[in-house]
């Protein structure tokens, strides 16, 4: 890419990134309406529940990881879905994580906020690259090499195209909803505020936080390679949709629940659950007592386990 070309990209990400920042400031100072309606409290969770699990069930569980196989019209649901979060397009996004998988923590993941070091002013420094900075920087990710299969895939090549188009309707559809229901302006803006651009902004600092939080605060009870630090943190269980048990999910990359402990909860492994139960999905890759065993660190740890040992364990779980 030329320096046009990242240019150009770097003015788009900043307008993905702060435009909802600037909806979460003008709710704080009642430039649209002193009080918060119902309707917008529905517009923001609904809205936010599509296109969260949008892009936790279908472009990480579903399209990167391939934890379940599901029918045509799950696919494009959920792959529209994951771009009204507007994270990008859904090669994009899938061809970074995969990358981030590969080189979790050391040199060539685009998102480590180990990337300056591990003295606490550098981790500072390495949790916002992680959390939001890696965005504006040049590094960029073949969607050839990394996800080759979704480039073959005329659905989601034409879906991916149609991300400018997706992420207008992802503000413009709550917009449209809120004046529908009042028959007012207010309630249009309303529903541009809450249900788009507020929820974007909590929905993207979620997904950002996985990239960082979890990979400098929480625990560790699960076996990763030796450069990896995903751990789980369980704060975030709720807004995350279960992706905050990140250490586990770095353990066994392919399982489609990732919280797997008791009172651990993890609303896309629900949600992939209750496509399974009426037949849209099939071959889930469900935990396994006996490899969840053989992942979990001991108590009273003694000689390191096989760090490599996840990789024999895939086609298993």
């Amino acid at each position: 890419m030329g320096e046009p070309g990242r240019r150009k990209q770097q003015i788009v990400t900043a307008i993905l990134i702060l435009a909802p920042l600037l909806g979460v400031l003008a709710a704080a100072l009642g430039v649209i309406s002193p009080r918060v309606t119902l309707l917008d409290v529905i517009l923001a969770v609904s809205f936010y529940a599509v296109s969260g699990h949008g892009l936790t069930a279908g472009f990480h569980r579903m399209l990167t990881h391939r934890s379940f196989k599901a029918a045509r019209w799950v696919k494009i649901t959920l792959a529209v879905a994951g771009s009204l979060a507007m994270e990008g397009s859904v090669i994009s996004w899938v061809a970074n994580h995969r990358r981030h998988h590969a080189y979790t923590d050391k040199e060539g993941d685009p998102h480590s906020p180990y990337e300056y070091g591990d003295n606490p002013w550098k981790q500072i420094r390495g949790a916002l690259h992680a959390h939001v900075g890696w965005l504006f920087q040049a590094q960029a990710t073949e969607e050839d090499r990394w996800a080759p299969d979704l480039v073959r895939d005329p659905d989601l090549v034409a879906i991916s195209r149609l991300f400018p188009l997706l992420g207008v309707a992802s503000l413009g559809l709550p917009m449209l909803i809120g004046w529908a229901v009042t028959g007012t302006w207010v309630g249009a803006m309303g529903g541009l505020i809450w249900g788009g651009l507020i929820r974007v902004f909590l929905l993207h600092h979620a997904t950002f936080s996985v990239n960082s939080v979890c990979h400098l605060w929480g625990h560790r009870p699960f076996i990763t390679r030796v450069d990896d630090k995903a751990t789980n943190f369980a704060p975030m269980a709720v807004l995350a949709m279960g992706e905050n048990w990140h250490n586990l999910h770095h353990s066994c990359p392919t399982l489609a629940r990732h919280g797997v402990d008791r009172y651990q909860l993890d609303s896309t492994a629900r949600l992939i659950w209750i496509l399974q139960c009426v037949g849209a999905a099939w071959d889930v890759k469900w935990p396994v007592a006996e490899v969840l065993d053989q992942r979990r660190i001991p108590v009273n740890p003694g000689p390191t386990p096989d760090a490599d040992r996840p990789n024999r364990l895939l086609q298993e779980v």
